[in-house]
């Protein structure tokens, strides 16, 4: 069997490459790597958006705007909006938008007078005064009554009037358990209000109710009462009766020019 040759080795004289390729040239300097010539400086500058505050954007003015005519309580004209909200008169964008959105008539708050060419707030009430509110609930077709909140939303001094009114009886109030603010309002007629006579209001106080509830069961039972916790008896509906069917009575006949030579069977009907 032949053994390999010692002259296939590689003469001594001659290197032998490298298999990964030396990142030194032959001079001794360093080459860059490709990775190194297209990494962006650090003094790059990318674009930004024009608008990067909250303050810019048009819906923040427009609540900015809003909350501004309910605070002041009257008509207010386009420039005295822009003067509160500080828009410079040479940034058209932003005004245009804003007076788009102004006039525009799905805008819940705020309410746009052509004629006069003034903005104002627009309450979920119209009610500002106690003569107004005792209108109002006096043209309700039903018995509802109009939140205090509501109220509130245009006119800011409700909660003291109101209260007087309670005082005067002109209005029925329910009150937040919290903190005893008024929550509700209904129209009342003070002339239906009678005080109680000291003598009927003493005899009143002296009925005394058994502490025990079983107790009151057997007295109301005893003077011959229904008392109210007493158990519904269930009412047992009766089975519906199922309606007979009339007999048939007779159809339309056929063959009648066979009469003559037809049988009739008519009598062994059952």
């Amino acid at each position: 069997m032949s053994s390999l040759k010692t002259s296939s080795a590689v003469p001594a004289n001659l290197s032998v490459p490298s298999p990964t390729p030396s990142n030194a040239s032959s001079s001794g300097t360093k080459r860059k790597r490709p990775a190194d010539a297209i990494k962006p400086s650090a003094s790059t500058v990318y674009s930004q958006p024009s608008e990067t505050g909250t303050g810019l954007h048009i819906f923040t003015q427009v609540g900015y705007a809003t909350s501004f005519l309910r605070e002041s309580g009257r008509p207010l004209t386009f420039k005295e909006i822009t003067d509160y909200l500080n828009i410079a008169y040479d940034d058209t964008d932003v005004r245009n938008r804003l007076i788009s959105v102004l006039q525009n008539p799905t805008t819940q708050k705020v309410q746009y007078n052509a004629k006069r060419d003034t903005y104002s707030y627009k309450p979920k009430s119209s009610v500002k005064t106690p003569e107004q509110l005792k209108g109002f609930l006096q043209n309700q077709q039903s018995a509802c009554g109009i939140t205090v909140k509501d109220l509130k939303d245009g006119w800011a001094d409700a909660p003291e009037a109101i209260a007087a009114m309670e005082a005067k009886k002109e209005l029925l109030v329910t009150h937040n358990k919290k903190d005893g603010s008024a929550r509700t309002v209904w129209i009342n007629d003070p002339t239906l209000m009678h005080s109680l006579d000291a003598d009927f209001l003493g005899e009143w106080h002296k009925i005394q109710l058994p502490a025990n509830p079983d107790e009151l069961r057997t007295k109301l039972l005893a003077a011959g009462l229904k008392p109210a916790s007493e158990a519904r008896a269930a009412v047992k509906e009766k089975p519906k009766e199922k309606k007979k069917k009339a007999p048939r009575k007779g159809g339309k006949q056929t063959n009648i020019h066979m009469a003559s030579i037809l049988k009739d069977y008519s009598h062994k009907r059952k």
